[in-house]
């Protein structure tokens, strides 16, 4: 075999095992009950309060909502998060991998105190209004 026989298939195997890991899991999440929403497109920023997960942190910690409006949380860590309600609601996102999001709405006034079941330190709040 040439070197240049040699150099063409060891191309040719290595995309092929790339390929093979390419991480479509269409499949595995077909068979899951989803633990994200999507935001319509076009929705206005104003009717959505925004939470970041970044550094095993809830950014902000204490955030207000009015009644009804969209609350999201974006998962910017490379680590699965939960946003699981402690007290004041029943919220429970499951996981959240990275670059996910998980959106709810409260129907009531209130304080909602969450954590994340993974990160037991990491805890926020959200302050329902009318």
């Amino acid at each position: 075999m040439t070197k240049r026989t040699i150099y063409v298939a060891t191309c040719l195997l290595l995309a092929g095992a790339l390929a093979a890991c390419g991480g479509d899991d269409d499949e595995d999440r077909a068979t899951k009950a989803p633990v994200t929403t999507a935001a319509p497109s076009g929705a206005p920023a104003a009717d959505v309060v925004t939470v970041d997960m970044k550094d095993i942190k809830y950014i902000p910690r204490d955030a207000t909502a009015k009644v009804g409006q969209t609350v999201r949380w974006t998962n910017s860590d490379p680590v699965a998060h939960t946003v699981t309600a402690k007290s004041g609601s029943d919220v429970d996102s499951g996981t959240i991998d990275a670059n996910e999001t998980f959106e709810t709405k409260f129907d009531k006034p209130g304080k909602v105190d969450y954590v994340c079941t993974i990160h037991p330190n990491q805890t926020g709040t959200v302050t329902v209004v009318r």
